[in-house]
């Protein structure tokens, strides 16, 4: 259906969504390889954050393959509170498969996801450049083992060569970069597209799947 030119981005429940939560990488690679949207919004359950995250908190391949295509990392970083205490929501009701519409930092210090919050930052660090954590995500990532490295990043200069690729990214947009033969195209050595790819964190194509936490 997809080779024949079925649009992934047309149903009201979203085609790359089913995969997430079905934990299907090949069917995610396929959608996303095929134009869909990694930055999709659920109409039902929506986020500040695009919608795909929520899926892939617990599984490395999964959160590295959305990160890959384009995912907005820059949004979960988006806090309005900034260092000012956050107000105390009321999660009656919530459960761990239902998150109400909210900020990423709401999200990740929840107590049954707070655990993963270093491991999931640490992750979408290497697709961004410089980012402000909030007061209330920093209060939590401080209690986690990966809080050096984190802070090691957040509070120095990234590398030129990292700021070069996100910018190249940038100009190229989501649907360039996930087409295989417009890469062809490109005037590049096959390193430095790998490396614009980020395809030393490609999980899924190293078929590497012990990165679930």
């Amino acid at each position: 259906l997809l080779n024949a030119g079925a649009l992934p981005n047309q149903d009201p429940i979203n085609c790359l969504q089913i995969a997430l939560r079905m934990g299907n990488y090949e069917l995610m690679n396929l959608l996303l390889r095929h134009g869909a949207n990694v930055n999709y919004f659920c109409r039902v359950n929506t986020t500040h954050f695009p919608s795909a995250l929520q899926y892939a908190l617990k599984d490395e391949v999964m959160l590295r393959m959305l990160m890959n295509y384009g995912y907005d990392v820059h949004r979960c970083f988006d806090c309005p509170q900034g260092n000012s205490s956050h107000s105390q929501y009321v999660t009656d009701g919530w459960t761990s498969t239902v998150i109400k519409d909210t900020m990423f930092c709401e999200v990740i210090t929840l107590s049954w996801l707070k655990h993963l919050s270093g491991k999931v930052v640490r992750v979408m660090l290497d697709y961004v450049d410089h980012v402000n954590i909030c007061w209330k995500l920093e209060a939590v990532l401080k209690e986690q083992e990966l809080w050096p490295d984190i802070n090691l990043i957040l509070t120095n200069p990234r590398s030129l060569k990292h700021l070069c690729r996100l910018k190249i990214r940038e100009c190229m947009g989501r649907l360039r970069l996930r087409c295989p033969v417009f890469m062809t195209f490109l005037p590049l050595p096959n390193c430095l597209k790998d490396y614009i790819l980020y395809k030393e964190y490609d999980l899924y194509g190293q078929e590497n799947f012990t990165g679930i936490y």
